[in-house]
């Protein structure tokens, strides 16, 4: 053990008063002012215990006639475990937001066993949920439905429902799953810290000897850090798995994964992820998140990667009545451009020597008997392609051309390049006398020569501006309508 490190007594008087969801608030009085302690180390406070404020919500406790210390503390990312030299498992996390005290919490693996995976306990997760080790994870969504069915009549805090609900988000999450059972064969095995960490945590334990850590023996709370979300995502940007359809957002840092219990008897397999770039559903959200964490290597060094991570317990979601129109629309244009990969490889090769106005793909299709559902556009298309920036300037165009990657769409004022795809801005030239010749001239430069007007190109193409996108599409649509001479709508502009 540690040598005990003393820490100032501080005398307080708990105030308990009832909050909105029937929590009792603590309080510490101290000579200067009353501080306000978190519910989780609140409702374990008792006259006689001594405490030392870390931070606004850093508390070390030293409870009366104990012999070890409480650490209250938020934690940010929970590293993977590793064995110290005595073979035990530990789990290193960073403390945040304390401005003294220790600034890492080193957690025994038996605590993370006990608390998170209830090894020590005569049911299994799974046995919990009233399933098997076997179960699909449809199946273990529908045997949580049950599970809180049974358990809706009693208060939504009880200790079985919180351990019903800590079960099925552990295995629901594959990972998880995956460690969950490792340990149900090896007890002393290598846990894992769920979802990453970041959140509020009560541990039992000691300090080190210059206080700079805390060694814990057991975890007697833990609160992660929260937040609701509400947004759409496109069906298309999604990855289809054998058993989940894993939908990543990375400009926001969202991760859902969807089961076939949230998505109304959606069947789909691992070939979808071939043709997925012709979908166009949105599958509506709305889930609670917790904050978890990715190491991820750029510019020579590992970077800690925050995320948004949907607890498969609060993940609700609503399909559009139309999906299965869409799904069969984007699997015929698949299949069709399988039929006729022959002439999509000659359209293909044609416009990446020249731009090609549609009309003219459109005939060629014809005089070769390609399908009409076929349109121009598919040839030139890539997965990772956003519609909205194509269909909205599309719309807007008197005619449009297709050059290797790019679209160019003539608008009565002016010429614009765009390739719908995130990372690249939006290029406006002025209306030419003559297209053929723009289009000629064009085709022998590269954006990045326009950009730095290389032998004068951007000026002999008219070159207006570009429109770097940012994370609103309708400023977007605003900006390149104004550079357009056209009249953006004022709540688009706004939006």
């Amino acid at each position: 053990m540690a040598t005990a490190v003393e820490t100032p007594a501080l005398n307080f008087s708990l105030i308990r008063t009832i909050k909105a969801d029937g929590t009792a608030v603590a309080r510490i009085q101290t000579e200067e002012q009353v501080v306000g302690v978190p519910s989780l180390l609140g409702r374990r406070l008792r006259p006689g215990d001594r405490i030392a404020q870390l931070g606004p919500e850093g508390f070390v406790v030293e409870p009366r006639g104990a012999k070890l210390r409480w650490l209250h503390a938020p934690i940010g990312y929970a590293a993977q475990a590793k064995q110290n030299k005595n073979g035990e498992w530990m789990v290193r996390a960073e403390t945040a937001n304390c401005s003294t005290g220790p600034k890492t919490i080193i957690i025994g693996g038996d605590a993370l066993r006990r608390y998170f995976y209830q090894t020590s306990e005569s049911q299994t997760l799974y046995e919990i949920l009233g399933c098997t080790a076997e179960s699909t994870l449809s199946s273990l969504r529908v045997a949580w439905r049950v599970k809180n069915l049974e358990l809706s009549s009693q208060p939504a805090a009880s200790k079985a429902a919180v351990a019903a609900e800590r079960a099925f988000n552990l295995l629901a999450h594959p990972d998880l799953r995956k460690c969950y059972d490792a340990l149900l064969t090896d007890e002393d095995g290598a846990p894992v810290f769920p979802y990453g960490g970041f959140g509020l945590i009560l541990v039992e334990g000691d300090l080190s000897r210059d206080a700079t850590a805390f060694f814990a023996n057991a975890i007697l709370a833990f609160r992660p850090e929260v937040k609701l979300r509400k947004f759409s995502v496109l069906l298309r940007q999604c990855e289809f798995l054998a058993d989940r359809i894993v939908c990543r957002d990375p400009r926001r840092r969202i991760e859902v994964s969807l089961d076939a219990g949230l998505l109304g008897g959606l069947q789909w397999d691992l070939t979808w992820n071939q043709w997925r770039q012709w979908l166009k559903s949105r599958i509506e959200v709305d889930a609670a998140f917790v904050q978890s964490g990715r190491y991820q290597f750029a510019s020579g060094e590992w970077k800690l990667r925050k995320w948004l991570t949907a607890l498969p317990s609060r993940l609700k979601v609503k399909v559009p009545e139309n999906i299965g129109e869409d799904v069969a629309r984007a699997r015929a244009i698949h299949r069709l451009l399988g039929e006729h990969a022959d002439v999509v490889a000659r359209v293909r090769t044609a416009i990446e020597k020249q731009p090609v106005e549609h009309t003219t793909v459109q005939r060629w299709f014809g005089e070769l008997a390609v399908s009409s559902e076929l349109r121009p556009q598919h040839v030139a298309w890539h997965a990772d392609f956003d519609a909205y920036y194509f269909d909205q300037l599309r719309r807007r165009a008197t005619t449009w051309y297709l050059f290797g990657r790019e679209f160019l769409f003539v608008l009565p004022n002016v010429v614009i390049s765009e390739i719908p795809q995130a990372g690249h801005a939006t290029y406006v030239f002025a209306k030419p006398q003559s297209l053929d010749a723009f289009m000629r001239r064009y085709g022998g430069t590269t954006r990045d020569d326009i950009r730095h007007n290389r032998a004068n190109r951007a000026a002999d193409l008219g070159f207006v501006g570009r429109v770097v996108r940012g994370k609103r599409k309708r400023r977007w649509l605003a900006s390149v309508l104004k550079l357009a001479g056209e009249k953006a709508d004022y709540l688009e502009a706004l939006e």
